[in-house]
């Protein structure tokens, strides 16, 4: 029986929307604040992804504009989390920290670093049910390559996955024919369900039950969501 053909929509990584002073440089995915275009909405409940370079001892501030959940995951160095409710918390390299927060909320991010530069990406995705606003940690081992591993931890309406492949490795990935994916090329390239894409590129796909991902370079890292 064949595969039937999902259907997708790929975000390149050069359409991103790009903020640039001498404290950050922030590339979104989505529309975010001043970057506004009809192509980049969101993909079902996720509506944010912003790749953000943060120089030492610097932080930015930003206001959460509807119930959300915010995941932050570091790519390089270390990231602080702070939002109103006085939830504070440093995230590491292969952690990443979950938090329900409300409406209006405001959310601080910092580098704790002197002199380095910090590479994280803050992800945003719409909240229907209301929970303890309690950041979540969880953390994953990148150096066992070549399969998903699942982030979240906690009982919520998506499912965050990350792996490192060799180049060549494959996987099979099986989801709710109900239910969209993105996924977000961190480093190097990948082809999935048959579209190819570079670093920093993205895909949503939707009406498939089964996703292949295969790596074309070696140590290339891959961000998986899924949302139902």
């Amino acid at each position: 029986m064949m595969k039937s053909v999902s259907k997708g929509k790929i975000f390149l990584a050069d359409q991103r929307g790009l903020k640039e002073t001498n404290k950050i440089k922030r590339y979104s995915t989505f529309n975010f604040e001043g970057f506004k275009t009809p192509d980049k909405t969101s993909v079902g409940k996720l509506y944010m992804l912003n790749d953000e370079m943060l120089a030492g001892y610097q932080k930015t501030c930003f206001e959460v504009d509807r119930d959300s959940y915010i995941i932050i995951l570091p790519i390089t160095g270390a990231v602080n989390y702070l939002d109103d409710s006085e939830n504070e918390t440093d995230v590491d390299v292969e952690e990443a920290v979950i938090v329900y927060v409300e409406q209006g909320a405001n959310i601080t991010l910092s580098n704790p670093f002197e002199s380095n530069i910090v590479n994280y990406l803050c992800i945003g995705i719409d909240a229907q049910e209301p929970m303890e606003n309690n950041p979540q940690f969880s953390s994953f081992d990148l150096s066992i390559k070549n399969k998903l591993h699942k982030i979240n931890v906690i009982e919520v309406p998506f499912i965050l996955n990350i792996g490192r492949f060799d180049g060549r490795k494959e996987v099979n990935y099986n989801l709710n024919k109900s239910a969209k994916l993105f996924a977000f090329v961190i480093t190097g390239a990948f082809e999935v369900d048959g579209r190819l894409l570079h670093e920093k590129d993205g895909l949503a796909l939707w009406n498939t039950e089964e996703i292949e991902l295969e790596a074309l370079s070696n140590n290339a890292v891959i961000l998986v969501i899924e949302l139902n």
